[in-house]
């Protein structure tokens, strides 16, 4: 059992206000025959030694064994299966019948139920564009004549070659399996264009920015086995940083959703300032990336970039790589934040 920090509040078991801990500990489940083990919080009165489940974390215990097992396994998570549908403007519904299973089903693995082997290979043959298009090419009674025409003609262009920058971005970088060093999860620009704009927002340094997507990528990814961006980190002298970062941030100019600001310092230093122009779009996270988002902006807001960039340096996942070595999400558990 791992002390977070302590608090003061009101105990239901005891009915007394006083010191409370929020304390991880380490529990094993059974999923499908297998022991799983993950990190579950709680807050432990100090004065009767009650313990509940941390009501500021906000999910259950057997969904992170299930997301630890999916991890394991290379199974598809639910907010991808979601994701991907809303991404194609298809219902809970119609993407169900074009699979050939239940919509209670569907809807209870993007609620976190475990889908089941075969429906996990049917899910990951659906979500390829051009498998969908042929879907739906020769689907009958789903879709109305109109809607089946203009869902068609959406996945028709996206199929032809495109120059812009985003799928230049993916067809270089996206593609990377899922692996530890993505933190389990592929590039999702929607999700690093919107954190970028998230963390931008009033200007900060971009040196700092790099860093605040560090932190929130490793510690949801300590928390929930997933990263938020799927963001490779590298090591760089002032700390980790995204792979790739300075095109990410000039594609975001280029679109302009955010601005580049000149910051200059009696020093002599001049440092680059990201000032989002377009407010983020936070449907695209889950409650528990909105939640550690919201932390890491929290926790660091007093930090000045020189000052982060020293924090970082003592994480041990920077301490045991090199010089533009990519850092493992693994040492995500061993973070000092």
């Amino acid at each position: 059992m791992k002390t977070i920090k302590t608090t003061r509040g009101l105990c239901t078991n005891c009915e007394k206000e006083s010191e409370v801990e929020l304390v991880v500990k380490k529990e094993t489940f059974n999923v499908r025959g297998e022991p799983i083990a993950v990190d579950v919080e709680y807050s432990r009165c100090k004065e009767c030694g009650d313990e509940v489940l941390n009501p500021a974390v906000n999910h259950d215990p057997f969904e992170l064994a299930y997301r630890e097992y999916r991890r394991k396994h290379a199974l598809l998570q639910p907010e991808e299966i979601t994701d991907w549908r809303k991404a194609h403007h298809l219902s809970q519904g119609e993407f169900a019948r074009l699979l050939g299973i239940g919509i209670a089903t569907l809807n209870r693995y993007e609620n976190g139920s475990l889908q089941n082997e075969s429906h996990e290979k049917l899910l990951r043959l659906a979500m390829d564009s051009s498998n969908l298009l042929k879907l739906i090419e020769k689907s009958e009674g789903i879709f109305s004549e109109s809607r089946k025409k203009k869902i068609l003609e959406t996945l028709r262009e996206s199929e032809e070659v495109s120059c812009s920058l985003d799928d230049t971005i993916m067809i270089t970088f996206g593609g990377a399996d899922r692996t530890n060093l993505n933190g389990f999860r592929k590039l999702d620009l929607s999700k690093l264009y919107n954190a970028v704009l998230f963390f931008s927002r009033g200007g900060v340094l971009k040196s700092k920015l790099n860093k605040l997507l560090f932190y929130a990528d490793f510690k949801h990814f300590k928390e929930y086995a997933l990263s938020i961006t799927g963001l490779q980190y590298a090591h760089l002298p002032y700390g980790p940083v995204p792979d790739n970062y300075a095109m990410y941030y000039a594609t975001l100019l280029s679109k302009g959703l955010v601005e580049f600001i000149e910051e200059f310092y009696p020093s002599g230093y001049v440092g680059e300032v990201i000032k989002t122009v377009k407010e983020p779009d936070l449907n695209v996270f889950t409650p528990s990336e909105l939640r550690i988002m919201a932390t890491v902006m929290e926790d660091f807001k007093g930090y000045n970039a020189s000052q982060i960039q020293e924090f970082s340096h003592k994480e041990k996942g920077y301490q045991q790589t090199h010089d533009g070595e990519i850092i493992p999400y693994t040492y995500a558990n061993e973070l000092n934040y």
